[in-house]
């Protein structure tokens, strides 16, 4: 683009403003294309009939405070959380699962060691119990087997402890602890003694 000489941009210049001198200025106030809108006339709130004033009856209706109002929102997690279900705190196998989470550290494996908040957890609001379906990339030897494969995790629990044979030892500890000193404690050292004899 070529530049523009000084002489040039003032001849442009005047140009512009003789064309503005000529073309006839607007009022603008004056010039309004829409009338205004004329409102109607108020009602009277009070009616008068045989000369006593009284308020309508409609509007002196009492509203009903406990009405139900429509709610067209889904209660879930939303579609960042790829609508998770609200929980239903009615559902006992929830209830046991979520119990059995918090159990974790201290009944079901004292051995593991997990964060206190976790353990004291609530029930969450928006939660749902799902399966782990394994890939083809597991290898055999880590995939259950449908004998191995439990419904709930209670199943699951009670399975692995037949297998393990922990909950039975603790037990038999507890009682053996309990029992020390008293008639039973001195049942089994006698019954140790003539093993012995």
């Amino acid at each position: 683009m070529a530049e523009l000489s000084d002489a040039r941009i003032h001849q442009l210049l005047t140009e512009a403003e003789d064309r503005l001198a000529a073309t006839p200025h607007h009022d603008i106030t004056t010039d309004v294309g829409q009338p205004t809108p004329k409102l109607d006339s108020p009602s009277p709130v009070v009616d008068a009939k045989g000369g006593i004033a009284r308020p309508p009856q409609q509007r002196l209706a009492v509203r009903d405070a406990h009405q139900i109002i429509p709610n067209n929102k889904s209660d879930d997690a939303g579609q960042g959380w790829f609508g998770l279900p609200k929980t239903d705190p009615n559902d006992k196998e929830f209830k046991r699962d979520v119990q059995l989470l918090q159990m974790r550290g201290t009944a079901l494996d004292p051995s593991r060691h997990y964060k206190k908040e976790s353990l004291k957890a609530k029930m969450p609001r928006y939660a749902h119990v799902g399966r782990i379906v394994e890939g083809p990339t597991d290898f055999y030897s880590s995939r259950l087997t449908r004998k191995e494969r439990k419904k709930t995790l209670v199943d699951e629990l009670l399975a692995a402890e037949k297998a393990s044979g922990k909950f039975k030892s603790k037990f038999n500890d507890i009682q053996g602890r309990k029992a020390s000193g008293k008639k039973a404690s001195y049942k089994r050292f006698v019954s140790q003694r003539r093993r012995r004899n």
